[in-house]
């Protein structure tokens, strides 16, 4: 009985050892190969990615708005993520701008001009040297700082943007934008807007062509919501710093003279605008207490068509009547 199990067992037993040193090659070769396929197209997306930055590029030169963009590397992560190093941007006025990092991502590549991006800059610089600003009236010094940039010298200045855009949907476009100086300040704006054909618009190479195009679709568009926000991080605290150091004075001093400037602001307007011009005021002055935040919003009558709002907002500024522009622009603000 014992001989007969095992030969029905041999054949099976050397039929599992043919078979075991193959299956131990497959298990060991299998990984290897799915590793070199994942590099080989983690290569391949990076490949396609720059082609793709390029073509972008390609076309903002053909537009005529810009002389050269070129960057030193770009990389897409597992997430989509596209990092963007090294970039140095010549516009047509030959104003130079040089972006140590960018990082774009949700990236629509399927459509002409994005229906979504959100893209994400830091560590700017200026080859060419700082364009004229207008610097008169900023803080004391801040024009010094500036000239003191030589061009090769970062600016710790971080700068987000985003958007969504459905042209099937009235050309809905919904954008936010925000720039900031780390433990000093941040500013953001976010707006909606209807009816202007980006899509459309950003395929005009011609610049003047194109700014004709623009200004002919905001006159039909509608703009339903615009907001701006400031935060403060402590800029607000240096200002006042550098104030009274050259004012041979305290910190409180110079605040408390800087809020009863702005609470007094109410004496320099109209009368029907003075009530909005008292409650800014307020809202100010406590945004100089230091460390808040100062909002302010509109949401225009007549969903912000353009066109409607003219004549109403013509008529308020012809008679005077600063305050119904207010109302009719559904003007808000707001510290916390």
């Amino acid at each position: 009985m014992l001989a007969c199990i095992i030969c029905i067992k041999a054949p099976f037993c050397a039929l599992n050892q043919d078979w075991s040193l193959p299956v131990k090659k497959i298990l060991f070769i299998l990984p290897v190969v799915i590793i070199l396929a994942i590099t080989g197209l983690y290569f391949y997306a990076n490949m396609e990615t720059e082609n793709q930055i390029d073509l972008y590029i390609e076309r903002a030169i053909a537009s005529g708005s810009y002389k050269d963009i070129h960057y030193e590397s770009a990389e897409i992560a597992v997430d989509g993520t596209i990092t963007i190093t090294g970039l140095s941007i010549t516009d047509f006025t030959d104003f130079q701008l040089a972006v140590q990092q960018l990082e774009i991502s949700e990236m629509d590549f399927l459509n002409a001009f994005p229906n979504s991006i959100a893209i994400s800059a830091s560590g700017f610089s200026f080859p060419a040297g700082i364009p004229d600003m207008g610097t008169s009236a900023m803080p004391a010094g801040f024009d010094s700082f500036l000239g003191s940039l030589d061009g090769t010298q970062n600016i710790p200045v971080t700068m987000n943007y985003r958007h969504q855009y459905n042209p099937d949907e009235n050309n809905n476009f919904n954008s936010v934008f925000s720039f900031g100086l780390p433990d000093s300040f941040d500013f953001s704006m976010d707006s909606t807007t209807r009816h202007i054909p980006y899509e459309t618009l950003s395929q005009i190479n011609d610049p003047a062509t194109a700014q004709t195009a623009l200004m002919a679709s905001i006159m039909n568009a509608e703009i339903p919501e615009l907001s701006f926000r400031l935060s403060d991080f402590g800029l607000l605290e240096n200002i006042l710093i550098t104030q009274a150091r050259q004012q041979g004075r305290s910190v409180d001093m110079v605040r408390q003279e800087f809020m009863t400037m702005t609470q007094s602001l109410f004496l320099f307007v109209p009368a029907n605008l003075q009530a909005t011009a008292i409650d800014l005021s307020a809202e100010l002055s406590s945004f100089m207490e230091g460390n808040k935040t100062f909002n302010l919003s509109m949401h225009p009558d007549f969903s912000g068509s353009i066109q409607q709002l003219q004549v109403p907002l013509m008529a308020a500024f012809l008679a005077g009547e600063y305050g119904q522009i207010v109302d009719i622009l559904n003007i808000e603000f707001n510290t916390n």
